[in-house]
């Protein structure tokens, strides 16, 4: 009995999944270069609406995370902590840059959140453009 109530109380723990984020803008790089993956950089701050709405329900959403896990390495960098920007252009957050794994952009700067389903769309254009 012990154990079923203890499985029961620990399901939505394992239910409850992040998105691997790279614990630097510097180690994000590096992972997409050895992994083979694109990196996709969100630039953001703490205080942006349509940056936590993004991962608080954009990037919760299983489609979103499964497709951002097979093909890309999130990377998030906080503008306000990080205000050279790696020399990339922000005029907004969030912005999102995609590069391939030896660094080269990806199509245009992606600027502004969307649901779910579209952001997958707008991740499959950028699978699509690295070919």
């Amino acid at each position: 009995m012990k154990k079923i109530i203890i499985s029961i109380l620990l399901l939505p723990l394992t239910l409850a999944a992040d998105l691997n984020w790279a614990s630097s803008y510097e180690d994000g790089l590096a992972q997409a270069k050895s992994e083979n993956k694109i990196a996709m950089i969100m630039f953001t701050t703490k205080t942006c609406k349509m940056c936590n709405y993004m991962k608080d329900v954009v990037y919760e959403d299983e489609k979103v995370m499964e497709y951002v896990e097979n093909f890309f390495i999130p990377i998030e960098v906080d503008i306000e902590e990080h205000p050279q920007k790696y020399g990339y252009k922000v005029f907004g957050t969030p912005t999102y840059y995609f590069l391939t794994s030896d660094a080269k952009q990806i199509g245009r700067l992606f600027m502004g959140g969307a649901k779910p389903d579209g952001f997958v769309t707008k991740l499959k254009e950028v699978v699509s453009e690295s070919k």
